[in-house]
């Protein structure tokens, strides 16, 4: 078995430019404490390291027009480029087994995945991702794309939103929304906090919950929409990236809403 796979080495449906997609974690799971024990797939441009494609732009063949790529110089993405700059090394020196998605499915069989632990899924075909996950046992997925790209990716990937305009857009197409908050925006009646984020005490992992499996259709009751505090080093330009001015003064409003309901 190996540890880790190629399941696509082909173009980016953003801008055409070569990406891959590695599934890491087969032989070991993963240690990222708040998703547990899931597989991690990464959604690369083969030919630019990392690093050197968040400083020059070329990262928007993987991640789009994503809100939170760098902006004047600041990145509000909370995933630290040294995971994704580990795995774009290693498939480089060799160490990856090309297979096709399809056998990455039976690879993959009884497995959580984790789809896009860098990397938005909707650069990469929906056929794809559906041969990886039909036989795992669960799957997340998040997409800034919803507006744009395949609307095939709301049966597994939650609509990634930043603001209350986008969550209303994103649902009235269908999708289920994963919505980043301020510490002091309040949540929307259809939200519950992430139950594996430190607001909501961590109370289980993302393996375990399963929530973000996009539209979940085939429940028989609602399933809440999710949100999270905005969290990691480019927390703090999180506003200034994600609102239009309108934007930012809702934001305020809310932020004097509930001041006011504390006191």
């Amino acid at each position: 078995m190996p540890r880790n796979i190629v399941i696509y080495d082909s173009h980016s449906l953003w801008d055409d430019e070569p990406i891959i997609v590695v599934v890491t974690g087969l032989n070991g799971p993963s240690r990222n404490p708040k998703t547990g024990p899931m597989l991690q797939t990464w959604i690369l441009r083969r030919d630019v390291h990392p690093a050197v494609a968040l400083d020059t732009g070329a990262d928007k063949s993987i991640c789009g027009d994503c809100d939170l790529r760098p902006k004047d110089g600041k990145r509000v993405c909370y995933v630290n480029i040294m995971g994704p700059s580990a795995v774009w090394r290693a498939f480089h020196d060799g160490k990856y087994d090309f297979v096709t998605p399809e056998e990455a499915g039976d690879i993959c069989a009884g497995h959580k995945i984790r789809l896009g632990a860098y990397g938005d899924p909707a650069m990469v075909p929906a056929d794809v991702w559906r041969s990886l996950i039909r036989k795992a046992s669960g799957t997340t997925g998040y997409t800034h794309q919803w507006r744009t790209m395949d609307p095939a990716l709301l049966d597994f990937c939650m609509a990634s939103c930043d603001n209350t305009e986008d969550i209303r857009d994103a649902q009235a197409a269908g999708w289920r929304t994963f919505r980043c908050i301020t510490s002091d925006q309040t949540l929307e009646p259809d939200e519950i906090m992430c139950p594996a984020s430190p607001e909501a005490g961590k109370l289980t992992t993302c393996d375990r919950c399963g929530l973000c499996s996009g539209a979940m259709a085939d429940r028989s009751k609602p399933i809440p929409n999710i949100a999270i505090t905005v969290h990691g080093r480019g927390a703090k330009h999180f506003v200034a990236s994600c609102y239009s001015e309108e934007g930012v003064s809702a934001a305020s409003t809310d932020k004097d809403r509930v001041v006011r309901q504390d006191d």
